[in-house]
């Protein structure tokens, strides 16, 4: 291949204008080459004592020798860059210095050379001298499209050569989103998760080369070298470095194959499946297509680094590879995602067969890198010619099968059924209702009295999210929650039922219930928001309201899912005087290890111990252990789901301190709360609407607490 990269004196000025990164170069053996005064200062060696020695010589400490020269050599046999890294390498003086590297290989009449770019980040405080090669001459000559934009996707600064190539100035562009503008639809979803990795994680890079439309529309293939995450000032940015591919003998290759993995991307996987419909056409045959998804492993990236998951992923190709038919199509579909086509499948027993064998694949474990990794897969089949005549239909078809197989573990994999696309469509038109809802202003707020056990007086209300659509009236939040979790618009609903109920309890201390505190659900989605802490003080502080009588509810699986930073923003409300519940206490983990390490004040018994408290005596010693537990920890407790007399009757025997549900009432509005406080609680005069079990669904979720998000 000839690349656009040729000029050694080029180089060697961008080399010179760069004062703060230490870039050096080497020929395939790892040989320097090149060697700037950057790399002079940082490793100690001059330019004449460092060309002519090999890197692991020069800078490598002794243990990652062996590792850095394999992984070179697998790097320059494929063509690829060495992954980006934070090392400690040697200096001449023996002391280890760390860097951030990011390497670059580039092809020559001579031969390939090896670039690369080292910054000491053990002292760095800002690296935007990276910037100093954006719009300079070399770039241009040198064909390098360099783009950086902030942690938003506005474009911060744009060279001289991404101008001639794209058709824009760069007064057109800045402050624009690199997104919107660049990058064509079919690619948008995936290179915005790619950049809110590099965002959470700095090591991460573009795993994916994706072409950009130009001003006049026409479309440039782009080979992204680079993807850093650097400081500009005070302020973050990412820089995007790339060569124009457009012509190159690669083209075909990089529009038609994955290269992460080296297998068929979507392009390639769209014509082997016609491929194999037509062939199955022709020969009255079968072809099974199923779709294949890698549970959690957005966890694995998250605990070892995106590069690690990266491996993994080469990994799982090549197991899969080597494991089937030669003819059979493995093809990566995105992210974690893959699709596997087999053709001449004889009847639905042979699929099955086929995808009991893909399962068990799995069934082994991955040794990577000193960890052993068992990896869970969701997968789902559909067949031609029985549930779809195009790939359009047999992929989505294979994907809800896929999505219902993640659903039920009972069995290994799902076929598709004409249950599951009716019940997608269904899903997107409540979807769709539930941003009308959000700009509508359709959702309100219930409240459901929280009960002194001796006193039988009111000390509190939990804030019970509900939707009035307005054509299906009340919808059960059940079939609404997890949607607006999935969407990432329980966000907005959260910050409105929180605000709403904080407005209310404030309104009650006002009119002189002012002992009263207002119970608050927060979500998994809300506890991951960078800006939670924030928004609930904005609130607080335009309200009024007493943070002393402010309860925040948060599930045990949403508390042990995000433990390190549960514990530094509860401490953060704790400071300020809120208090903190676990809710649906007993269902999940339930033990002091974690309970000692949080900073709790409540914790909820979940209603699923009272339902049959009179009959079980096992939920009887569940509910005593939990609340001797609880008060061991000076913590009160919260019983939910109490329905009879007998009930309430037990656990006040039992020392439990506040009591919930329809014994006392139902989830009321604002107004019928506040006649409540005035009047007393009655609980009499409730009976009759005390909550049915037996009845249907649909009344089931109107009362029973939802284990992610709102009690409701």
């Amino acid at each position: 291949m000839q690349s656009n990269k040729t000029s050694n004196e080029v180089y060697k000025q961008l080399f010179s204008d760069i004062a703060n990164i230490a870039i050096y170069a080497t020929d395939e053996e790892r040989v320097v080459c090149e060697w700037n005064k950057a790399c002079e200062d940082l490793y100690g060696y001059s330019e004449k004592e460092a060309l002519g020695k090999t890197l692991e010589t020069l800078i490598v400490p002794e243990h990652l020798k062996e590792l850095f020269v394999t992984e070179f050599n697998e790097a320059r046999d494929s063509n690829k860059p060495l992954s980006a890294l934070e090392v400690e390498y040697r200096r001449k003086d023996k002391a280890m210095v760390l860097v951030n590297a990011n390497t670059l290989f580039v092809t020559q009449k001579s031969g390939k050379k090896f670039y690369a770019f080292t910054i000491d980040i053990s002292t760095m405080q800002t690296s935007s001298l990276m910037h100093s090669v954006i719009d300079k001459e070399s770039a241009q000559k040198e064909k390098l499209i360099v783009i950086s934009f902030d942690m938003n996707n506005k474009i911060t600064s744009f060279n001289a050569f991404a101008e001639e190539l794209t058709g824009y100035k760069k007064t057109e562009v800045l402050g624009r989103d690199f997104v919107t503008v660049f990058v064509p639809e079919n690619y948008q979803g995936k290179v915005r998760r790619d950049m809110q990795g590099i965002a959470h994680d700095r090591r991460a890079q573009l795993i994916f080369d994706f072409p950009i439309i130009c001003r006049n529309g026409d479309k440039k293939v782009v080979k992204w070298e680079k993807s850093l995450k650097r400081k500009k000032g005070h302020e973050e940015i990412i820089l995007l470095i790339g060569v124009d591919f457009t012509g190159d003998e690669k083209l075909e290759y990089l529009a038609n194959y994955d290269s992460l993995t080296d297998l068929p991307n979507k392009n390639l996987l769209v014509e082997k499946m016609q491929a194999s419909m037509n062939k199955a056409s022709r020969l009255n045959e079968n072809m099974a297509t199923l779709f294949l998804n890698i549970e959690n492993f957005k966890t694995i990236n998250q605990t070892f680094g995106y590069n690690f998951g990266d491996k993994l992923l080469q990994t799982v190709s090549e197991r899969m590879c080597s494991k089937l038919r030669d003819y059979d199509t493995v093809a990566r579909f995105s992210g974690d995602e893959f699709v596997l086509v087999f053709d001449n499948i004889v009847d639905d027993l042979a699929a099955g067969t086929i995808a009991s064998r893909v399962a068990g694949l799995f069934e082994e474990s991955f040794k990577l890198e000193g960890h052993e990794l068992y990896l869970s897969v969701n997968i789902g089949l559909s067949f031609f010619p029985s549930h779809g005549n195009d790939v359009k239909t047999l992929l989505k078809h294979a994907n809800l099968a896929m999505l219902q197989s993640r659903e039920d573990k009972s069995v290994r994999f799902q076929i598709f059924k004409q249950e599951m696309n009716d019940a997608i469509t269904d899903r997107i038109a409540l979807e769709t209702s539930l941003k009308k809802a959000i700009v509508n202003g359709e959702f309100f707020v219930e409240y459901q009295p929280q009960v002194d056990t001796r006193s039988q007086k009111i000390v509190g209300a939990e804030a019970l999210v509900r939707w009035n659509h307005p054509e299906l009236k009340t919808i059960p939040p059940l079939d609404f929650i997890p949607i607006a979790e999935d969407t990432g618009m329980i966000l907005e609903i959260g910050q409105i039922v929180l605000k709403e109920a904080i407005k209310q309890a404030k309104a009650w201390h006002d009119a002189g219930h002012d002992k009263v505190k207002m119970s608050v659900n927060i979500s998994g989605v809300q506890l991951l928001q960078s800006n939670l802490l924030s928004t609930v003080d904005e609130i607080l502080e335009e309200t009024g309201f007493d943070p002393e009588y402010l309860e925040l509810e948060l599930t045990e699986s949403t508390l042990m899912d995000n433990m390190d930073l549960a514990i530094e923003l509860l401490r953060s409300f704790k400071e300020r005087g809120i208090k903190i519940a676990i809710d649906d206490f007993g269902t999940g983990y339930s033990s002091f290890g974690y309970l000692s390490k949080l900073p709790l004040d409540y914790l909820k018994i979940d209603q699923s111990f009272v339902r049959n408290l009179e009959d079980s005596h096992n939920d009887r010693i569940i509910v005593s252990a939990i609340n001797a537990m609880a008060h061991s920890l000076s913590l009160a407790t919260v019983v939910e789901g109490v329905e009879e007399q007998a009930q309430y009757e037990y656990l006040k025997n039992e020392g439990c301190d506040v009591i919930q549900g329809y014994y006392f009432s139902k989830p009321v509005s604002a107004e019928a709360f506040e006649k409540l406080l005035v009047e007393g609680i009655h609980h009499d005069s409730h009976k009759q609407e005390h909550f049915d079990f037996e009845k249907e669904e649909q009344l089931k979720a109107y009362t029973q607490p939802q284990k992610v998000v709102f009690d409701v």
